[in-house]
């Protein structure tokens, strides 16, 4: 397990912000659609002369394992809500505590800090603000925030994805 955080694990607010987002279902051997998507949406604010506010960031609502599809969105926080379309939704990020941590280096290593993230969150007696709708575990705030990656820095050994998992509110006493 070779998890690298530059920061956290920990528990930290925040604020409720707008975002603009493209859903999209893909298994693992599908992924690379994802990344493509990134540059879409930013055009799409930029069209609309909408502001980006921080970092691309995927959020998950259903994780699919080795061969089972994920159920996410490819989105970036803006300045204030504004109306999609029939491609991009607007939405917000959840204001509340989330459980923290800054991975750092190529994402296929981040499986294991979001393990780890997951891990030092149970022993801490926190608990994840998600439901189960039939077999489907739905998480109402999983998010990747990507603050370094290839738009920016060529050597994935250096880029940095905060890792955020929503709290259940109880949790936020």
């Amino acid at each position: 397990m070779a998890h690298k955080f530059s920061k956290g694990p920990g528990v930290e607010m925040k604020a409720e912000q707008p975002y603009v987002a493209i859903p999209i279902q893909v298994t693992l051997r599908e992924w690379g659609m994802t990344a493509a998507m990134v540059p879409e949406v930013l055009d799409w604010i930029a069209k609309k002369g909408v502001k980006a506010v921080g970092a691309p960031f995927y959020r998950y609502w259903c994780l699919g394992g080795q061969d089972g599809e994920y159920a996410l969105e490819v989105g970036v926080p803006v300045e204030h809500m504004v109306t999609g379309d029939d491609r991009v939704v607007a939405s917000s990020i959840p204001g509340g505590s989330y459980a923290v941590a800054v991975h750092r280096g190529d994402p296929d290593m981040l499986h294991d800090s979001l393990e780890a993230l997951e891990r030092w969150a149970l022993s801490e007696g926190l608990q994840f603000d998600k439901r189960w709708e039939e077999e489907e575990e739905i998480w109402n705030g999983r998010f990747e925030f990507y603050l370094i990656d290839s738009q920016n820095e060529p050597d994935p050994a250096k880029w940095e994805i905060e890792l955020a998992f929503l709290l259940m509110r109880d949790e936020a006493a």
